[in-house]
């Protein structure tokens, strides 16, 4: 009956014009938990706040995986409704607490702590992760009103109403809208090959329940977006897109829990682009590789993205497996890397970088106006290995990197590692690029370990 509810009110408000500081929520379905340690309002309506637990036995993950404190015990706290204009939110908290932080940094966020109370002010939608001393995080996920109703939905279009659907995994078809509106729970995952023309969006959720692997798979088609939903709580790689062209994410918010939970790969795919998106995963959060050694990898955006690598994780990498002709003309831009942390075979991860593990010649990429809040192991790291790895023999090589108005804020090294004079990093560039307070002009010994098959650094 709530869900009916929800629905007729969500028609009769989309069906009003908008107003500033308009709130939309929707019930959650009786099987989803809601949280009795926060409650939250905005402009003084009500918020559900769904806690998201991982369903995994740590017994049965890997000892590598077990031996990070950190991944026992996850526990996510998640508000997720629609708005538009200006926001006043109200977080109360059930237990006692001293400390608030609040990210994006970037966002400069203010809270106001009152007795049991966090106040603060939005200018509109985002995606905030909140952290109240040690208790479990709280994730603030405020999405753009949307312009459809049922009503306007096209006829190839299947519908995912609120609650919860059973459904496996779903096989796309081409020339086809899959849409899970606010409050629906798509248990199982997508598998697509050799489709083009398709639309998966809404406000819904597709919910692994960790025994879904590689959630979302699409193979070899085009013209695919994902758009304003949540993806999380699989096994494995939460996105996964071998040989496609003309992909877009827009506004998703992916979820990981487990090893190897990496939130999007582009595996040998073209004009891909994610934006507007939020990841908190126990992998890395976007991954661009190339294991098929006939594939082109190219022309990939990453802007206005949230990566929190909460275990074993980069916020973005390209790598390991580079075993394709080129990866080529990668931007990422305007991101917040909140966490990166964890050992890998490279001795442990980075805020973001490349890690060459391949025959693939990897050049023209650009890091412009990014932030990385916490302290990492490093800072960013350019590395050809030997190829053996995940990759084929021989190894390959780096070229044309640069690096544009990126702050880090904690001083730790920076790796640009050739593997030999055949194999190696040339013409990487830092401008404007600062460690703390400090602007970036030099090799500084301090900072830098680079061997002898680099060339090329500059600073400007």
């Amino acid at each position: 009956m709530k869900c009916i509810l929800m629905v007729f009110i969500t028609l009769h408000l989309l069906s009003c014009s908008k107003k500033e500081g308009l709130v939309m929520t929707h019930s959650l379905p009786d099987e989803i938990s809601e949280s009795s340690l926060y409650s939250l309002r905005v402009n003084g309506i009500k918020v559900p706040i769904e806690v998201l637990k991982p369903n995994m036995d740590m017994e049965k993950q890997p000892e590598w995986f077990r031996s990070a404190p950190y991944v026992h015990d996850q526990e996510i706290h998640i508000a997720d409704f629609s708005a538009e204009g200006e926001l006043s939110m109200e977080l109360k908290i059930s237990e006692s607490f001293s400390e608030v932080n609040i990210s994006p940094k970037s966002r400069q966020v203010s809270p106001v702590i009152k007795e049991d109370r966090i106040s603060f002010q939005l200018k509109g939608p985002d995606k905030l992760y909140i952290r109240i001393d040690s208790l479990p995080e709280f994730c603030l996920f405020v999405n753009p009103i949307e312009d459809k109703t049922t009503d306007t939905l096209l006829s190839n279009t299947r519908y995912f109403g609120p609650g919860i659907h059973r459904t496996g995994y779903l096989e796309l078809k081409s020339n086809e809208d899959i849409y899970l509106a606010a409050g629906a729970y798509v248990l199982g995952g997508v598998r697509g090959n050799g489709v083009k023309d398709v639309r998966i969006y809404g406000r819904g959720v597709i919910e692994g329940e960790f025994k879904h692997r590689r959630m979302v798979l699409i193979e070899n088609s085009s013209n695919i977006t994902i758009e304003g939903i949540s993806i999380r709580n699989g096994r494995g790689w939460t996105n996964t897109l071998t040989n496609c062209d003309d992909v877009k994410f827009d506004g998703v918010k992916v979820i990981g829990f487990g090893p190897s939970s990496d939130g999007i790969n582009p595996l040998g795919s073209r004009n891909f682009e994610i934006k507007n998106s939020f990841f908190r995963c126990t992998d890395d959060c976007i991954a661009i590789k190339s294991p098929d050694s006939t594939l082109l990898t190219e022309n990939i955006t990453v802007t206005k993205n949230t990566m929190i690598g909460y275990a074993f994780s980069d916020g973005i990498t390209i790598g390991f497996e580079t075993n394709g002709p080129e990866i080529r003309n990668v931007q990422v831009k305007d991101c917040d890397i909140l966490i990166a942390r964890g050992g890998s075979r490279v001795d442990g991860h980075s805020a973001f970088s490349i890690i060459c593990d391949g025959p693939a010649w990897i050049h023209d990429i650009v890091y412009e106006n990014i932030r990385v809040e916490e302290p990492v192991r490093k800072l960013f790291e350019l590395h050809v290995t030997d190829g053996t790895d995940y990759g084929i023999n021989p190894p390959g090589r780096i070229s044309d990197v640069y690096l544009k108005d990126v702050q880090w804020n904690s001083k730790r090294p920076i790796i640009l590692s050739g593997y030999n004079s055949s194999h190696d990093i040339d013409n990487v560039t830092f401008e404007n690029c600062f460690i703390l307070d400090t602007l970036l002009t030099s090799v500084d010994s301090t900072i830098f370990n680079i061997n002898e098959f680099v060339s090329g650094v500059s600073f400007k």
